[in-house]
């Protein structure tokens, strides 16, 4: 089981945090996306930290048609937005999430960086040295 470290805006994360965002969106995933594996996230600029996780629920592949038509809601974001996203994508997939923890204090990028961090695009696994940092936060 890897770790996975997922890139979020502030704007999505807090959202998840509060219980508004059960899922998130991505246009692709790595092997590792499994139900049952932990997801450490990574609030992008301007926050620049690890501030949570998250379980993996289940992963679905669906048509960006049905995520549009079914599942915006849920995603928190614009159909403006979500549809640039996805513009020339067929299939798009969509990451439920359980067991969502909100770390307090954060791990600030600076500190990261002391363990080998480069903040993702999309997303990265742990590596063991930051995995033993993450495993504390809990």
């Amino acid at each position: 089981m890897k770790d996975i470290i997922l890139s979020i805006k502030p704007c999505f994360s807090s959202e998840i945090y509060s219980g508004n965002k059960p899922i998130e969106l991505r246009k692709a995933i790595g092997k590792e996306f499994i139900a049952g594996n932990r997801v450490f996230i990574y609030s992008s600029s301007p926050v620049k930290a690890i501030d949570g996780c998250a379980t993996i629920k289940k992963i679905e592949c669906l048509s960006v048609k049905e995520i549009r038509e079914r599942l915006l809601p849920l995603a928190k974001i614009s159909i403006e937005s979500f549809d640039d996203y996805y513009r020339d994508r067929e299939n798009g997939y969509v990451i439920w999430l359980s067991k969502v923890v909100k770390f307090n204090p954060a791990i600030n990028l600076t500190e990261l960086r002391k363990y080998g961090f480069s903040a993702p695009q999309s997303f990265s696994y742990a590596k063991a040295n930051l995995k033993s940092v993450l495993e504390n936060l809990k």
